[in-house]
């Protein structure tokens, strides 16, 4: 599946249970919730990544226009490819500093929202949150795509209720 495809698929996801209503810093807490397990997986070597799935939810919150981003300028986030490569033959390339980076990147989408920084400040955070993202999936052998592939099948059929602004599956409720 393209990830144009998959981009349609989990903003209509979202749509359909709500969470393109809920406030700007809800959603950016899920984000962070979800780089801090997918630090975990890289230790484990297991990557199974849903920050890209979070991430377009706040696009959709925020208003962000990624979809036309992806359409007109296609995968952005290969842009920096040769360089990484270049940087792996000369044993300079870390993924954990990359991490690092994706976690400082992130940070400054929120910052912006927080200080009512015009839209555009977020949307070149979330570029460089996406680089990093697929910098990390290249290093453990899979794609931006096959991670967000994996991730929306993961939650495709998930069923939950909105509580205070947040979706809890359906699985985590208690009577």
């Amino acid at each position: 599946m393209s990830y144009l495809e998959l981009l349609d698929k989990v903003e209509q996801w979202a749509k359909d249970r709500g969470l393109d209503t809920v406030e700007a810093r809800t959603q950016y807490t899920k984000l962070i919730e979800e780089q801090g397990e997918l630090g975990l997986a890289m230790l484990e070597d297991n990557i199974n990544d849903d920050s890209g799935v979070t991430l377009i939810i706040y696009c959709l919150i925020r208003g962000i226009d990624f979809k036309k981003q992806v359409e007109e300028e296609g995968n952005f986030w290969t842009e920096y490819d040769d360089l990484a490569q270049k940087h792996k033959e000369e044993g300079n390339f870390d993924v954990n500093k990359v991490f690092n980076y994706l976690v400082f990147s992130s940070s400054r989408i929120i910052s912006a929202y927080n200080r009512n920084r015009p839209i555009e400040f977020e949307h070149l955070s979330v570029e460089r949150t996406m680089e990093c993202l697929h910098d990390i999936a290249k290093e453990y052998n899979t794609t931006l795509e096959e991670t967000l592939e994996m991730a929306y099948n993961e939650i495709k059929n998930r069923k939950g209720k909105m509580i205070d602004g947040v979706f809890v599956k359906e699985e985590d409720l208690h009577e």
